[in-house]
């Protein structure tokens, strides 16, 4: 098949398409001009094309503005087409926002259900209210409902162990002590104001107290009272044993077991509980 040297494409002179179209130009004139698809047919994608009134005599005035006309009714046919889709679809757009209320109500109404048992259905409890059933024209009578009966449940046995006391809690009465464990921030004179006391007293009976506090220290603080005179220093112990008595641990620790006793408020035959704290005290020299 012979095809025009002149014609290809807009993009690519040398490349043609092999069917008509208005892609296929003839770069046989400048400026570039579109072929029309009867002259394509009829000269440019066949043999006839050395027949071209284009091919013989590119100056020929009157072929270029015909083939240009061509072209550019082609153009124009293809943009009014365009132009025309385009209004359609804002028309169809502007339509629709309009009438979305209306579109969406009855949407909305559709999706109903319209059986006259929606619309009034009685209740149960009417209908039961409105209908007595007789039986050989006595009426019915209710049925006694049964009495319910209740099981009395076994006594439940209380517990007779004593929690142990832990961290901020008072330890032992007249006097009583907490143990308090020092948080990120604490100074003694929130501590102190905490429990009810002063910062003299606590420095009094602690027997190692860091200035400042270190985070995590345990104090002994006096709970609610202020003269800790003729008071021993303590000093703070975590029972980490079973079956351990107050006179067993103060033998541990080289302490008298008659204060130890005293200030946990217990005998010293009593046995701490494993992880008990306990308030440990020295006598002062």
């Amino acid at each position: 098949m012979k095809i025009c040297p002149f014609l290809g494409l807009t993009h690519d002179p040398k490349t043609p398409a092999l069917f008509p179209t208005d892609r296929n130009c003839c770069y046989q004139v400048i400026p570039l001009r579109t072929v029309i698809n009867r002259h394509q047919e009829q000269y440019c994608l066949s043999g006839s094309h050395q027949s071209c009134p284009i091919f013989l005599n590119p100056e020929d005035a009157l072929a270029r503005e015909v083939l240009y006309a061509q072209g550019r009714r082609q153009r124009s046919r293809r943009l009014i087409l365009l132009v025309l889709a385009a209004l359609a679809l804002l028309v169809l757009a502007f339509a629709a926002w309009i009438y979305r209320d209306v579109l969406i109500n009855a949407r909305f109404a559709g999706s109903l259900p319209v059986s006259p048992e929606w619309i009034s259905t009685p209740t149960l409890g009417l209908l039961s209210a409105a209908v007595t059933p007789t039986v050989a024209g006595f009426a019915a009578t209710a049925l006694p409902s049964p009495t319910p009966t209740h099981t009395p449940l076994p006594p439940q046995e209380t517990s007779s162990v004593t929690p142990l006391p832990g961290l901020g809690t008072p330890i032992g009465s007249d006097p009583a002590f907490v143990i308090h464990r020092v948080t990120a921030g604490e100074s003694l004179t929130i501590i102190s104001r905490r429990y009810g006391t002063t910062e003299t007293a606590i420095r009094a009976i602690n027997l190692m107290l860091p200035v400042p506090l270190w985070e995590n220290w345990l104090v002994v603080v006096p709970y609610q009272f202020e003269d800790v005179a003729g008071l021993p220093l303590f000093e703070v112990y975590q029972v980490t044993a079973d079956d351990l008595s107050v006179a067993a641990l103060a033998q541990q620790l080289n302490v008298d077991a008659a204060l130890m006793a005293r200030y946990n408020h217990l005998a010293e035959n009593e046995i701490f509980a494993n992880g008990q704290w306990v308030l440990v005290a020295h006598m002062r020299r």
